[in-house]
Formats: C-alpha cells, structure tokens, sequence
C-alpha cells in the first residue's frame, strides 16, 4: 500500500513481526521506492512473511537529508516491529550505513566508500554485502576493501553481474532474503 509518512512517499506490506526498510539508489540518477533491485527483494520479503518498507527520498539534499529520511521511516517501523533490517541499494547503501547502528542487520548491495556528502559508516550489527563483479562504479578492489575495512559479524557474495545486477536480480534477491531470514531467526533483539 501506499502511504506517506511526513510527506515521505512509500510503499509500506504489514505482514509480520519483523520488517526490512529499503534505502533506494541516488535520487538524481532516477533513484526511488520502485527500482526493480528493491521490488525483487520485498517480493521475496513477501513470500517470507516479512514487512517492508520502500520510500522516495525527499528534495535532493546531499545525502544528509536522506540519512534524515530513512531515520522517519525507521522510527515508524520501529513502533510495530519487534526486529528490523535495513538495505541500501548503491547510494542508498551509504544512507543505510548511517541508520544501521538503530537496526538490528544491515544490508549493503554495492556499496559506495562514500558520495556526496556522506561516507559508509560502520556498526556493530550483522552486516551483509552484495558485490557486482563488473561494477562500474565500484571496483571489485575497492568493494573488498571496503567490506575488509567493516567489522564483524560480516559476510558477502560476489554476482558475476554489473553495478545494475541485470540478469541476477532473483538471485541477488534470494541471497539478499536468505540472509536477512536467517539473521532474523538467529538472532536475538538488539535494540
């Protein structure tokens, strides 16, 4: 269903005790709630009987009022929820990295050191990361490096795809759920 919650446009599914809060890619490269990487995933999320949450960022405003956009949802997911997991798509996974330490997992699909105003930050909660292996915004290099950097408890996966994951968005889906399925039913509430 569609909703907006202090005027930030979403796509909100109630299905369950646990929901995912999906951070799309840049707003000025026609980034928004319906990228088809997110779609995928809250399909699966779906069929797991997870809740989800995709938005639009506001006005563009260099990243930081976007990290400021998914803290408003988060907050709202946070009334219902008792667990809660956060994934970004390329941009959108530098904003998550922002709001991870307030969720109890986080996933990172294609991550980005840093853009705009904004730099990937770290936290102490299971973290996940996708990896393009012909990514044309991240080398392959620099996307180890990154994830090397990120503490533990931490693991990745590398698809034999480009940074827009065509052909391999059912399985950068599956992936993606299986680890956040898992993640949820191992892990205690930490927050």
């Amino acid at each position: 269903m569609n909703i907006e919650i202090k005027s930030i446009k979403a796509t909100y599914e109630d299905l369950g005790s646990n929901a995912v809060l999906l951070c799309p890619p840049h707003p000025l490269m026609g980034g928004n709630r319906f990228d088809e990487r997110l779609e995928r995933i809250t399909k699966k999320l779906s069929e797991a009987s997870i809740s989800s949450l995709r938005f639009d960022y506001r006005a563009y405003r260099k990243g930081i009022g976007e990290i400021e956009d998914a803290k408003i949802c988060l907050e709202f997911l946070k009334r219902k929820y008792e667990k809660i997991a956060i994934v970004g798509y390329s941009f959108g996974g530098v904003v998550a990295s922002n709001v991870a330490e307030e969720c109890d997992l986080a996933v990172y699909i294609s991550a980005l050191p840093s853009i705009d105003s904004i730099e990937f930050r770290d936290c102490n909660k299971p973290k996940f990361f996708a990896i393009a292996r012909r990514d044309q915004f991240i080398s392959l290099a620099d996307s180890f490096k990154l994830f090397s950097s990120i503490s533990e408890p931490k693991d990745f996966v590398i698809l034999d795809t480009d940074h827009f994951y065509f052909g391999k968005f059912d399985i950068l889906a599956d992936k993606v759920c299986k680890f956040i399925i898992e993640s949820f039913h191992k892990s205690p509430k930490t927050i």
